[in-house]
């Protein structure tokens, strides 16, 4: 990511997860305990279970590509995640998970997903934008949304 002789700056995909990665707890920072308990139905996840799912989600993935990273970690139950533990472990398995894409960008291989590197990282930030969508989503049909001016700066990556 460093720039050569006045070009602008290259972003590896790597670099670009890590970015995917901080928007996670800007929202969840943004969140109320009585949004994280919300769920859009009965049999639905919570807000703070969808936040789970993503991080359970990279576990699922790191297990069979990098059994070593995903060993530290561990999935969340569902209903048992506070604000804090959401945030760490989202840390922790974003971190883990944008090592395994560097490594698959410099090796062009990625273990256990055929496609490739770039259609992995693709996979893994169009799922994790889809629930982010979904939290903002029920979160707007509870009545309870998130405040206008920070739903637009979830957007400015440039910034993040």
């Amino acid at each position: 990511m460093t720039p050569m002789s006045g070009q602008p700056p290259v972003y590896t995909l790597a670099d670009t997860w890590l970015l995917n990665n901080r928007v996670n707890p800007m929202l969840l920072d943004n969140l109320s305990e009585e949004q994280l308990a919300l769920a859009p139905n009965p049999r639905a996840r919570s807000i703070a279970d969808q936040f789970a799912h993503l991080h359970n989600v990279r576990i699922m993935w790191l297990e069979p590509i990098a059994p070593a990273a995903a060993r530290g970690l561990s999935k969340i139950e569902k209903g048992s995640a506070t604000q804090q533990v959401l945030k760490d472990a989202l840390e922790a398995s974003g971190k883990a998970l944008g090592g395994v894409i560097a490594e698959a960008e410099r090796s062009g291989k990625i273990k256990v997903y055929k496609r490739g590197p770039i259609a992995f990282f693709g996979y893994a930030l169009a799922h994790e934008a889809h629930h982010r969508g979904q939290i903002i989503l029920h979160l707007k049909r509870a009545g309870k949304p998130v405040d206008r001016m920070f739903g637009f700066s979830l957007w400015k990556w440039e910034k993040i």
